[in-house]
């Protein structure tokens, strides 16, 4: 999945600068985007492993919303604004573990993972097709072992639930860079490239 990240980035990037001849005479008309209330945004999970038990990468689904907080800023020379949005993530990742045995087990684990961001979104309306924003925030991780036995490597194994299944909950820090290209003017296709996964979604502007 790591090539594809890559060209979904690269693909991004190629937008961009299809737009940036325009860019210029948008975004410094303050003011200048489409108001609203509130964005909702279905979209698909793209996450790459941060477990030790799991090595492979987990595809899911998940909705974000967002509620903006100042309209024109916090800089008001520009077409910007500043929301906040929060949401839940799922990805679920397979049983292509390390495979060795630990005391009679064998390696295999599957799991779920789980994430409930709360961020900071500030955007930039650089034309009418094309808006981008950096998001910055906390989450709330829970991830769980679905299978029987043991995962990781030799000198560090994972027990994978041994029957009785297997969870942990962290705070994590999060980050995207996300562009946006609005097809119509309640309707956007979304993507967001950071840590800890690739989001591509459909935004809804109410």
């Amino acid at each position: 999945m790591n090539k594809q990240l890559v060209r979904i980035a690269c693909f991004a990037c190629v937008w961009v600068g299809l737009g940036a001849d325009i860019a210029s005479a948008q975004i410094n008309r303050s003011g200048g985007h489409r108001k609203y209330s509130a964005e909702i945004e279905p979209h698909l999970v793209l996450q790459w492993s941060n477990s030790p038990g799991w090595n492979n990468d987990g595809i899911g689904v998940g909705l974000r919303a967002s509620i903006p907080v100042i309209d024109s800023g916090p800089v008001t020379t520009i077409n910007n604004s500043m929301a906040v949005g929060f949401g839940l993530d799922w990805a679920h990742f397979g049983d292509q573990c390390d495979n060795f045995n630990f005391n009679g087990y064998a390696g295999g684990c599957g799991g779920n993972d789980f994430w409930l961001p709360f961020v900071v979104q500030w955007n930039f309306y650089f034309s009418d097709l094309i808006s981008a924003f950096p998001e910055l925030g906390l989450a709330l991780q829970h991830s769980s072992f679905d299978s029987v036995g043991w995962c990781g490597n030799r000198n560090n194994p994972v027990p994978c639930g041994n029957g009785n299944g297997y969870s942990h909950t962290d705070l994590e820090f999060v980050f995207w860079l996300g562009i946006r290209f609005h097809l119509a003017d309640s309707f956007a296709l979304t993507l967001r490239l950071g840590t800890p996964s690739v989001l591509i979604g459909a935004s809804f502007f109410l």
